[in-house]
Order: C-alpha cells, then structure tokens, then sequence
C-alpha cells in the first residue's frame, strides 16, 4: 500500500494549524523543558575514546565510564523521556479524541501512561539499535512502527506487543514511505539541533563557558527537540489516518 509522503506532510501541517494553540501549551511543559533542564543540569554520556592504548582497553574503559554516568544521572534521563511520553501521549489524545480540552488531553494520557510508555520502549529498542549499526535499517523500523502510538489511543485496548504488530501491519507495502517520513523527524531533529550543540562546545571549552550564553544554546536545541517530537506525533496521526482509510 503506497503512501504520499508529501500529502501525509500536509497532513500533519494542517493538524498543528488547526489545534496550534493548544498544542503549544503541551508542547512546552512536557517536550521543552525536561529538554532543557537536562541540557543545562545534567552532563552528557561519556563519548568513547579514539585515540590512547589498545582498543579493547578503551572499550572496557568507556563501559566503565558509562556505567558510572548512568548510576548518577540515568534516572534523570529515564524521568525526562517518560515525562515527554506523556506530552506525546496528550498530543495524540488532543488529535485523535475528537474535540477535547488540554486537561482532559492530560487526563487520557495518564491513563493510558503505563501501556503508552513500555510500547514506547519497545520501539526504542529496535530503532535504537538499527540507528547504531546503519542509519538507514533504523529509519525502517523507525517508520514501520511509527503508528504505535496512534493504534493505542484510535482503537480498541490492546497491549504493548499488540499495538507493535497492528502499526506493522498497517505499514506492509508503505515501508520505504514511512521510512522517509521518519527521517523528517529523527534526521532532521538530529541535523538542526548540530549547530546549537557545536556552539556550546565552542563557548564552554574547558570550562563552564558564559552561562548566558549556554542557556540560550541549550533553549534553542531545546526548541528543536520540542519541534522534532512534536513533528513525529502529528507525523503519525496523519498516516494512520491515511492508512486506515485505504485499508478500508
């Protein structure tokens, strides 16, 4: 089954036009400021050395690194990804339940948080997995499963595993499609925020940097992975409208 990427674009386009505003407002607390506050308060995962002994060595040395972070500052990621699930969670609620209020949006999204959140985790996963070892596989699994989320709230209760194989089979013959789709949030997420990240490189050196100026480096990548998580929920809103209704 083929998919219009350009029109599934439109799509999305018109669905933040339409319920802009509110969207902002859950857009903001959930997407943008755990975002921020990580970006500002929260050092990044140690990068793995290139350069320095033999490579084994430095394998096991930035395992170590890594698993001494993530003892002191995993939990905060963890707590930063869920509360922006539960944005993403109200964002599809507001679309995909006809016309609501962000509190009741909110309301929904609690509710479904638990499923919402372990199936946001199984698709992590593999996507995660795919964008490691060649980009390309990842975007696959990233657009094959990219109506999880809307299955859960648009049909009937199912589980995790279950919204994963209907959001497959939904996709079947619109692999690449989506695929495409995908890049425009994940590629394009990763791309524009480069820029931000390299200038707080420059201006904190080796030291803490001007903390002005960091501020606003870190609110403007933050910004861009606002926009990138918003971009992929509408994103897949309007291709499993799309799909649904050819599917019959």
């Amino acid at each position: 089954m083929k998919l219009d990427v350009v029109a599934t674009l439109r799509d999305a386009w018109a669905l933040f036009r339409r319920d802009r505003a509110l969207l902002i407002r859950l857009s903001a607390p959930f997407l943008f400021w755990p975002a921020f506050a990580l970006g500002l308060l929260v050092p990044a995962p140690p990068l793995p050395e290139t350069e320095g002994g033999e490579a084994t060595a430095r394998a096991m040395a930035w395992v170590d690194s890594v698993g001494t972070w993530a003892g002191h500052y995993g939990g905060w990621y963890f707590a930063s990804y869920a509360v922006g699930m539960i944005g993403t969670a109200a964002i599809l609620a507001l679309t995909l339940g006809g016309p609501v209020t962000v509190g009741e949006a909110l309301g929904r999204a609690l509710r479904m948080a638990p499923r919402f959140l372990l199936a946001m985790i199984l698709v992590a996963l593999p996507v995660g997995a795919g964008m490691l070892l060649y980009i390309l596989p990842g975007l696959y699994v990233a657009g094959r499963l990219l109506l999880v989320g809307p299955v859960l709230f648009a049909e009937r209760r199912m589980p995790a595993m279950a919204a994963l194989a209907r959001s497959v089979s939904l996709t079947r013959g619109a692999g690449l499609s989506l695929a495409a789709l995908a890049s425009c949030t994940y590629l394009g997420g990763m791309i524009a925020a480069q820029p931000f990240l390299a200038l707080i490189d420059v201006v904190q050196g080796d030291g803490a940097g001007n903390p002005v100026a960091v501020a606003l480096l870190q609110a403007g990548s933050a910004a861009v992975a606002m926009a990138a998580g918003l971009g992929q929920a509408l994103v897949s809103v309007a291709a499993y409208r799309r799909l649904v209704n050819r599917a019959g």
